[in-house]
């Protein structure tokens, strides 16, 4: 569990110290999750998004950061779990002249909760690894508003007995500025 601690803070200097040298644009997320056993999840995230390491007429694929904070909100009067995460990704993205660019992503980090357990289902630690799909659009001028749909899998991978994980499946919005 500490050495996922040491690497979520490396992995959070490193997104600080790429951010400043090639940035190209930021924006702002919010998701809204059904998640398993019937509850909730809610969460708030900015994601950096760097120079693209391939651009063409047809595809761009670019690097990705987010950081973020969730809730997890059970269906019964069971405590709500808080947590927050950190995860470098990438992004591909069709170069349309259309009104909207379609695109995928996949982020892989790691995220810190404020309990191991929630509602029925066991966690295995405070520390989990967090996996993130999503398909999606993006639209507006310079095509700064996405819309996008999510998985969201929190998880030990097995490193714990008790690994029972949450998954989310939802829709998000987000603004690039």
């Amino acid at each position: 569990m500490r050495s996922i601690v040491i690497l979520c803070a490396g992995l959070a200097a490193l997104l600080i110290t790429v951010s400043a040298v090639s940035a190209a644009t930021t924006s702002v997320g919010l998701n809204v999750s059904r998640g398993e056993s019937d509850s909730m999840a809610y969460s708030l995230n900015l994601t950096q998004k760097y120079q693209p390491v391939l651009s063409n007429d047809i595809l761009e694929i670019t690097p990705l950061a987010e950081i973020g904070a969730h809730v997890w909100v059970p269906k019964n009067d069971s405590p709500s779990v808080w947590g927050g995460f950190l995860a470098p990704g990438l992004r591909l993205t069709l170069n349309t002249e259309a009104p909207v660019r379609p695109y995928v992503e996949g982020t892989v980090g790691g995220a810190v909760n404020s309990d191991d357990k929630m509602d029925d289902r066991k966690l295995g630690s405070h520390v989990l690894f967090r996996t993130r799909g999503a398909v999606g659009v993006s639209f507006g001028d310079s095509y700064q508003h996405r819309v996008q749909g999510d998985y969201i899998n929190h998880s030990t991978w097995g490193i714990t007995k008790n690994n029972d994980g949450n998954s989310t499946y939802g829709l998000s919005y987000g603004y690039s500025f």
